[in-house]
């Protein structure tokens, strides 16, 4: 009789385990559950707010754009040029209000960073493209084109016409020689005077106190107080088809 109550006590004891086990293992599973769609709304959110955000940002970065260019045609006068750097001075990081020339563009205000220095001069028909860094003192002429991922130092001046290019491409294979996109940043150092017509390539560092004269194309880096003149543009290698290299292999 002991033994029987004995056994049936134990066997009660492993029912009752089992059970809460099961019951620990059915509620581990529900809140991974909760937790996991917590996540993927979350998520969804993210990505939706993003959209919004994109959204909104097409639509007002234009506007504001629209205020700067309509309201005010004559831009030879310097306060015209301060008051549009007024409409534009809240979506931008400024030590100072810029001063915008006519029909200055620049893409995605709200969602892209543009940081600028004080005494910041950017004329008529430029067009930049965030994220851009630009020290104090720093004037550029008409139809300058800056993309992101460019950092300009303190006190340099910047002829029209110049590009700075920090977008490239892999080299593809011979049916498709443009491959994929990559962006390499530009560091441009304080005290430069870029020239009118220059072209500056992604990955390039032009140090301190250097000059690059007029229509000079710059694919390496330059030394600190260089004198930089010319272009680059000459045959350096034969570009070989896929075939010629199947049969070198």
């Amino acid at each position: 009789m002991v033994k029987l109550k004995y056994i049936t006590s134990c066997l009660l004891k492993m029912t009752y385990g089992s059970s809460l086990l099961n019951a620990g293992r059915h509620m581990s599973i529900s809140i991974n559950g909760i937790i996991t769609h917590i996540v993927t709304y979350y998520s969804y959110l993210l990505k939706i707010c993003k959209y919004i955000t994109i959204a909104v940002d097409g639509i007002i970065t234009p506007l504001i754009l629209l205020m700067t260019r309509l309201m005010f045609i004559d831009t030879s006068l310097r306060p015209v040029w301060k008051i549009r750097g007024l409409i534009l001075f809240p979506f931008i990081k400024c030590a100072s209000v810029p001063y915008i020339g006519k029909n200055v563009y620049f893409i995605e205000l709200l969602t892209r960073k543009y940081i600028f220095g004080k005494n910041v001069h950017i004329s008529n028909f430029c067009k930049l493209i965030g994220p851009i860094e630009i020290g104090d003192n720093v004037s550029m002429s008409n139809n300058v084109e800056i993309r992101h991922h460019t950092v300009i130092g303190n006190n340099v001046g910047i002829g029209p016409n110049t590009l700075f290019i920090t977008d490239t491409h892999e080299l593809g294979n011979e049916k498709k020689r443009v491959g994929k996109h990559v962006t390499k940043k530009i560091i441009i150092g304080d005290g430069c005077w870029i020239g009118a017509n220059v072209i500056i390539l992604g990955g390039v560092t032009i140090g301190a106190g250097s000059v690059i004269a007029a229509g000079s194309v710059v694919a390496t880096n330059i030394k600190p107080n260089s004198f930089v003149v010319g272009d680059r543009a000459k045959e350096i290698r034969t570009l070989r088809s896929m075939n010629s290299l199947r049969r070198s292999q």
